[in-house]
């Protein structure tokens, strides 16, 4: 199995924070780096924020709730029990802090509780990143055109200039589903969209099967509008994936995925 690139790394992502700083800026800073955080992945939870910051500052989501910037959200799913999201006001100052305006909601309603533990586990794998120094653009803020493949997360790596898609896995596809999606993935990269992908699961079997399905022939698929307005999958022809196109493909397991999220 090929392992990740150093995409990802274990290096602390507080290093990211200035640390000559006086207090004052200091502060300034780490608000900067959590509403930042939160307005592109939509939501964040504290074992997260205690990975960006310090793990000693429990109460700093708290802080930021006093001062009307985010909102807490009960999410029972959690062993950390909630998640917090940006208030109208804490959009307005991630915005400034970006330079850019993204979409979001600040209705607590638009939370996919479903979700949240695949996209806190996603928004980890990103902290890492970027901490390695890269850039990150979550799947949230990405689009597909009908059957294209919108990943997780595109991982822009600063030292080689190549785009890199994370996939995600926490529970398993098989059959036809996962036959798409590795197709998607691999039109994906013969089309210039990104240049390789990355895969990363707390499950290692589950990231070894994916390799081994690689090695058998892929079919196309495409998915075709039907007279009612309703879309419909279609196989075409098969083919073998290159020696050169798995090479595209790195395998990161992680235990610790859901680390604060769920029992381990």
């Amino acid at each position: 199995m090929k392992t990740a690139t150093n995409a990802v790394s274990t290096r602390n992502p507080r290093n990211n924070l200035p640390s000559d700083t006086a207090p004052k800026e200091r502060s300034i800073a780490k608000v900067r780096v959590v509403v930042s955080l939160m307005y592109g992945w939509h939501t964040t939870a504290k074992p997260l924020v205690k990975e960006v910051l310090s793990t000693s500052e429990t109460a700093y989501l708290s802080e930021l709730e006093r001062k009307g910037l985010v909102k807490r959200v009960n999410a029972p799913s959690l062993l950390c029990g909630c998640v917090y999201m940006l208030t109208a006001e804490g959009v307005s100052a991630a915005a400034t802090v970006r330079g850019e305006e993204l979409p979001y909601s600040v209705n607590p309603a638009s939370i996919s509780h479903s979700l949240l533990k695949h996209n806190l586990a996603a928004q980890r794998i990103a902290i890492m990143a970027e901490a390695n120094g890269h850039k990150v653009t979550p799947g949230r803020l990405l689009s597909a055109e009908r059957g294209g493949k919108i990943p997780d997360a595109l991982i822009h790596r600063q030292d080689t200039g190549e785009t890199i898609a994370l996939e995600l896995e926490l529970t398993g596809k098989w059959g036809d589903e996962l036959e798409q999606t590795l197709n998607a993935l691999l039109l994906a990269m013969t089309e210039g969209k990104w240049q390789r992908v990355l895969y990363t699961s707390n499950s290692e079997a589950l990231l070894r099967r994916y390799e081994e399905r690689l090695k058998k022939p892929i079919h196309d698929w495409w998915q075709t509008v039907l007279a009612d307005g309703s879309s419909r999958w279609m196989r075409g022809p098969s083919r073998i994936v290159s020696d050169e196109e798995r090479g595209r493909f790195s395998w990161l397991h992680k235990q610790d995925l859901l680390k604060g999220f769920e029992q381990i």
